[in-house]
């Protein structure tokens, strides 16, 4: 079988936005190489079913959902649908952004704010219970300082040691945090770190699963960046900080 055959070429303006959008994408998934049904699909990734129905409509009549069957029951029958082809490909070129640094801009700017509130509201809970806070006993602030390796800043309680952060946190204990960093690395060298950040993730998801059918834990959102960067770019990154 040609990949042709398999992975299904989509350039026309209503499929290709369903499957650059990541729900009605996640739902799609549901369908591809088997029959499904609403309630099955909604079931398996955990979605209310009222959105995987909006989702399966539209997918349906942008074509890349066909009913199979319907399964007589009392009431309404039940429909069963599959995907139109085993894969899908969206060329960069029929992205509406076909810009990737764009691209990247419109993708992240929404999870950027999703991030920053998330870990505002579990770092104001941490400072609270440290005794840190508005009204608490402990001053919260941004210090400057000398260290052996030059001068730093960092934020911190007025009563802590002046030492930095790498030697130990001082702050409170919030179940997040988050950082950045520079480093001059070869590239055999950023891709054995970028490996390794990609046996972590596998390593989350299975965790999160086995809490899944556990219902144990609660959500937590982990995002890791590694990207080669030039000169100037750090130069600017620098400023910004």
């Amino acid at each position: 079988m040609s990949r042709e055959t398999i992975l299904q070429r989509v350039t026309d303006p209503a499929p290709v936005k369903l499957l650059l959008h990541e729900r009605s994408r996640k739902v799609l998934g549901c369908f591809l190489a088997q029959e499904q049904s609403v309630s099955g699909a909604a079931k398996q990734i955990g979605l209310d079913i009222r959105s995987v129905h909006r989702d399966v409509r539209a997918l349906c009549a942008a074509g890349l959902l066909h009913i199979t069957r319907r399964e007589a029951r009392a009431g309404r029958a039940i429909a069963y649908y599959r995907a139109s082809a085993e894969a899908y490909f969206v060329p960069q070129s029929a992205h509406p952004s076909a810009d990737q640094t764009e691209q990247l801009e419109h993708e992240l700017g929404p999870f950027d704010k999703i991030i920053a509130g998330a870990l505002g509201r579990e770092f104001e809970r941490a400072l609270r219970e440290s005794g840190g806070g508005e009204s608490g006993q402990r001053e919260w602030g941004t210090r400057l300082f000398l260290t052996p390796g030059g001068a730093e800043t960092d934020q911190c309680f007025y009563d802590a040691e002046l030492r930095g952060v790498l030697t130990g946190w001082q702050g409170p204990p919030p179940l997040a945090f988050t950082g950045g960093m520079f480093a001059r690395l070869t590239d055999a060298q950023a891709r054995e770190i970028q490996e390794e950040f990609i046996n972590l993730i596998y390593r989350i998801k299975a965790l999160g699963e086995a809490n899944e059918i556990s219902q144990q834990g609660r959500s937590f959102m982990l995002r890791m960046i590694q990207t080669p960067i030039s000169e100037a770019e750090e130069e600017a990154f620098r400023r910004l900080r």
